[in-house]
């Protein structure tokens, strides 16, 4: 029975991945719920993401890409630019995850995120002196990024996917 919920989850994942990569290529834009944790603290679970895919190309170290790998989307920080074989790739990273992504190519990039939605605030995702200070102690405590969760579900914050 677990095979088959499995099975029936990536499918999911993997369609839901494509309708997003359509939807951006048809309409440029796109707005999306984020999940994970793997953000914090710039991107909350439960954060709606803008995403245009027109500057995806020119996305830049610091900025937060969406990208498409293994039927699931993706939304890292970009730590790396560079030039491979004379194609563009990016390095990403969530801000609390100490390794890097394999690099994105520019088939799996779909686009970047120009804003996140946090209640009723619009937040521009810029990697501020604090933030990479958060990132740097969550990245290396587990604890910490359980402890954040918890006080952010008692604040009312966005509630947390399990």
């Amino acid at each position: 029975m677990s095979k088959a919920v499995t099975a029936c989850s990536t499918a999911r994942e993997t369609l839901g991945c494509e309708l997003a990569a359509e939807a951006l290529r048809s309409w440029g834009r796109l707005r999306l719920r984020a999940t994970g944790a793997s953000m914090l603290p710039a991107v909350w679970p439960g954060d709606v993401l803008s995403v245009c895919a027109r500057s995806a190309t020119q996305a830049l170290p610091g900025d937060i890409v969406l990208f498409g790998r293994a039927g699931r989307l993706v939304a890292h920080r970009v730590v790396e630019r560079s030039l491979c074989q004379d194609r563009i790739q990016w390095v990403t990273r969530g801000d609390s995850v100490e390794g890097n992504d394999a690099p994105v190519s520019s088939h799996e990039l779909l686009g970047r995120v120009t804003a996140i939605e946090r209640g009723s605030r619009r937040i521009v995702p810029r990697l501020t002196f604090w933030r990479r200070i958060a990132s740097w102690v969550l990245c290396r405590s587990d604890f910490c990024i359980r402890v954040l969760l918890r006080f952010s579900r008692k604040q009312d914050f966005p509630s947390v996917a399990p």
